[in-house]
């Protein structure tokens, strides 16, 4: 079956166009799902850091100025203060969650998972971890973790969680006698824990990747277009033309159509050459029907 030369470098250029477009799919997913990771850490440390500025301003100022009038309010603890301020933004943006999770809480709702007491533990283990970070698949998505340890670094925090007896006994009459008790010095006690759902940030990754690769395609289909425009016109028309004043050539007509050349490329010589040959055998062809006669 004859093919053109059009087709054949079609056939070379349309796969290797196609591999391209393949590496380019998996180049730029990677990194757009590298930029969601990042950007759902960046926003799970946004609300950590939130959390973190309510739980200073609380022990800073609004503790003293409670304790100087009232034994003991609950708006005055920091894990409280801060589990109210980031719910308000929770009624909002209902998958992103912010946790303060003790083994041994004093507030039962501050009773750690089991993720969570893994997490106590596992920062427990290593004094000098500031955090641990974890991507987890849940029954809702993929959601980034970040754990920050709460360890007791002030022994002030023990006057009302080492024994019952040296508690307020407004805070007895809150939480009761049974949790929140038995703390030490240096221990990691709870963990601030932020969770955020990566599929907010991994669809507008996902937008950018089908913008990306539809502009891409359409750059190379555009290419393909412009490639074989210029196959036609540099190349496959001026061959055909040769083509055709060739075959009337073998057949003997050398006189009926001229090869004329434009340009110096590798076709223009080759035309050149080509209407050099018809010259010469029509000056033959001419010469030899002389003789005849």
């Amino acid at each position: 079956m004859k093919m053109s030369l059009t087709l054949k470098i079609n056939l070379v250029l349309i796969p290797a166009t196609l591999v391209l477009v393949a590496l380019a799919f998996f180049f730029v997913r990677n990194i757009a799902s590298r930029t969601a990771f990042e950007e759902t850490e960046q926003t799970a440390r946004l609300i950590m850091s939130a959390a973190q500025a309510t739980f200073d301003y609380t022990v800073e100022q609004v503790k003293p100025s409670l304790e100087a009038k009232y034994d003991f309010l609950v708006q005055s603890v920091s894990s409280y203060a801060a589990t109210e301020t980031i719910g308000r933004m929770q009624q909002q943006f209902h998958d992103y969650r912010y946790h303060v999770a003790a083994l041994n809480p004093t507030n039962k709702r501050d009773q750690a998972d089991p993720w969570e007491t893994w997490a106590i533990q596992t920062l427990a283990r290593d004094p000098t971890s500031a955090e641990y970070v974890e991507v987890r698949n849940l029954p809702k998505g993929r959601f980034a973790f970040i754990a920050k340890p709460i360890r007791i670094t002030n022994e002030a925090c023990l006057a009302c969680h080492s024994v019952p007896e040296a508690a307020p006994a407004t805070m007895l009459d809150t939480y009761g006698r049974d949790n929140g008790f038995g703390w030490k010095l240096n221990e990691v006690v709870a963990v601030q824990v932020v969770s955020v759902p990566v599929s907010v940030a991994q669809q507008r990754a996902d937008g950018l990747l089908q913008s990306v690769m539809l502009m891409l395609i359409a750059a190379f289909v555009l290419m393909l277009l412009i490639v074989n425009a210029a196959l036609y016109w540099v190349v496959g028309r001026r061959i055909g033309r040769l083509s055709r004043v060739a075959d009337r050539v073998s057949h003997g007509d050398v006189d009926s159509e001229s090869i004329k050349s434009r340009g110096n490329d590798e076709v223009a010589a080759l035309e050149k050459a080509f209407e050099r040959m018809r010259v010469s055998l029509s000056l033959a062809m001419k010469t030899l029907r002389s003789e005849k006669l």
